[in-house]
């Protein structure tokens, strides 16, 4: 394992010429002898490494074939961390299939329906992993979803405080040098010579025999890594009181040591809460500038919008931030905006309360615009992806009544099914259907697990999963919590495109016309109709306890 920096080492580090680093300098890389599986004897007798004991303790917890190194030719491979139950890669899945990507996901109950859902997933602790294992060297795409929770407006909001986030922005403008992307005047102090990194004299230094000049330990280039993975971490952590909202900085933490250890990574592609732009920018801004300054990670594109999932599709809304960044040219759909316009939108409320806009914010004079002039996708309601009369309303939870102590509305409302559906939340697995003329909170007619999943996005026979903690256990708002917080598919499929596969837009129509039933489910729409719920799957049955609740 690594030796972070500037800790005493039992023998001298040296660079790749050979040259020793002084005063106990380590690069804080992570050590590894080379092998893989073109070293394997048993693989060398024509067995798969997914057989092979060696290989498959190597690549632990990956795949045992990523023992084998990538070549040109074979599928991508990419990472997706914080991928839950598996809406982006569902996306993913409907414009580029032939990838192999694993998940890490720490709610297990998400982990276990994103592996039903037949996707290779890590369940652990994102901070227990390290992005330099070897195996990764072959990874090609990355994406991420940070919790949200932090920035989310209906909780404490540690994620909008901000003496916080600008802390945690100072620590994230220092992954480049940390990863080891910061390139510098001289380097020669790592090696006991006089000048800092951008030439100046040391302090101490003055009498040193090169201290006026260009001795032969002076030149300049990228500094070596001088941060691990978990001291990063803990950095991050130290500078807010929640330590979710610390977890941006895997956005940057796993691309950089990525392209350390020499993966070929080509994409960056993030989601997070729409609150992340329109409260923290400073957040989004460290990291579009660490991923594209010249300086440091030096990528050609990184753009920051926000988009609505009903605008792709979805029969409810679900407006989040999206983020793409390239390594070599513009993505696919790459549109350029007028971006003081742009921003005036984005922050205007911020403008209006102080007069001008926040101080730290990202550029926003690229996005990505997947209809690229197409016409947009049918707008679907929530009376029509459910079959339901337009003229009903919907009751999230039941009768409201009036808190005695504001005097207002307690939680909960009503909405016309005749339109597109607000954002769908946990306590939506208690939604009650009624006629208009029926009054709030007696509607009879109640909603199905595979029914509050295709309002998302989500096929109706998306196998969600529930892992009882205790018998009799049935999982009613665990279930729904987890639709509630994925990337819908439909917003997975525009943004992966992007990037990767094909082109979004014939994929998705046709998935929506089936998911939706658009259309006469035996027309030929191009693919297969999707099936109805299984009564007989194990998960099915117990999630359509959904109307019990």
């Amino acid at each position: 394992m690594s030796i972070p920096a500037c800790v005493p080492a039992p023998e001298p580090a040296a660079d790749e010429d050979g040259r020793p680093y002084a005063n106990g300098f380590r690069p804080a890389v992570l050590e590894w002898d080379g092998w893989t599986c073109a070293d394997c004897m048993v693989c060398g007798t024509g067995a798969a490494c997914v057989d092979c004991q060696a290989c498959t303790h190597f690549a632990f917890p990956y795949p045992p074939h990523w023992a084998r190194p990538w070549v040109e030719g074979e599928p991508e491979r990419g990472i997706e961390v914080f991928g839950g139950p598996g809406g982006m890669s569902a996306g993913r899945n409907l414009v580029d299939d032939g990838g192999e990507w694993v998940l890490i996901e720490y709610n297990r109950h998400a982990a276990a329906t994103a592996r039903a859902a037949g996707h290779w997933v890590i369940e652990a602790d994102i901070r227990t992993l390290d992005p330099r294992h070897p195996v990764l060297r072959g990874v090609q795409r990355f994406h991420g979803s940070p919790p949200c929770q932090t920035l989310s407006g209906a909780g404490k909001r540690a994620g909008w405080n901000a003496d916080e986030i600008a802390e945690l922005q100072s620590v994230m403008w220092q992954a480049s040098e940390a990863f080891g992307f910061l390139e510098v005047d001289d380097l020669c102090s790592l090696y006991g010579g006089p000048h800092g990194y951008f030439g100046d004299v040391l302090d101490g230094m003055e009498d040193h025999p090169d201290a006026d000049g260009w001795g032969e330990l002076c030149g300049g280039g990228h500094l070596p890594p001088c941060m691990t993975p978990a001291a990063f971490r803990e950095w991050a952590a130290s500078a807010v009181s929640d330590e979710r909202t610390a977890l941006m900085a895997e956005m940057l933490i796993w691309p950089m040591c990525l392209v350390q250890i020499g993966a070929p990574l080509l994409s960056i592609t993030m989601e997070q809460s729409a609150n992340l732009l329109k409260q923290s920018p400073a957040l989004a801004e460290a990291i579009q500038s660490e991923i594209t300054s010249v300086e440091g990670f030096g990528w050609a594109w990184c753009s920051w919008q926000v988009a609505d999932a009903a605008d792709f599709g979805a029969a409810t809304h679900r407006e989040r931030a999206w983020m793409v960044a390239t390594r070599y040219g513009w993505p696919r759909y790459a549109d350029q905006v007028d971006g003081d316009q742009a921003a005036r939108a984005m922050w205007g409320h911020v403008l209006k309360r102080s007069g001008a806009l926040p101080d730290w914010t990202p550029e926003l004079d690229r996005r990505i615009d997947p209809y690229q002039g197409r016409p947009a996708l049918p707008t679907v309601t929530v009376a029509a992806a459910l079959d339901l009369p337009a003229d009903w309303w919907a009751d999230t939870r039941g009768k409201r009544g009036i808190n005695h102590a504001t005097g207002k509305p307690k939680g909960g409302g009503s909405f016309p099914l005749g339109e597109v559906g607000p954002c769908v939340t946990a306590p939506w697995y208690g939604i009650r259907f009624r006629p208009s003329d029926v009054p709030q909170g007696e509607g009879t007619h109640t909603i199905t697990a595979p029914e509050l999943g295709a309002l998302v996005g989500f096929r109706r026979d998306y196998p969600w999963t529930y892992l009882p903690a205790r018998a009799g256990a049935r999982g009613v708002r665990n279930i729904a919590q987890m639709i509630a917080d994925p990337v819908s598919p439909f917003m997975g499929a525009a943004v992966s495109a992007a990037v990767q596969g094909e082109d979004w837009y014939k994929p998705v129509a046709t998935y929506q016309a089936a998911l939706y039933r658009l259309k006469d489910p035996s027309a030929d729409t191009g693919r297969p109709a999707l099936p109805a719920p299984r009564a007989e799957r194990r998960e099915i049955a117990q999630l359509e306890l959904f109307p019990a609740a």
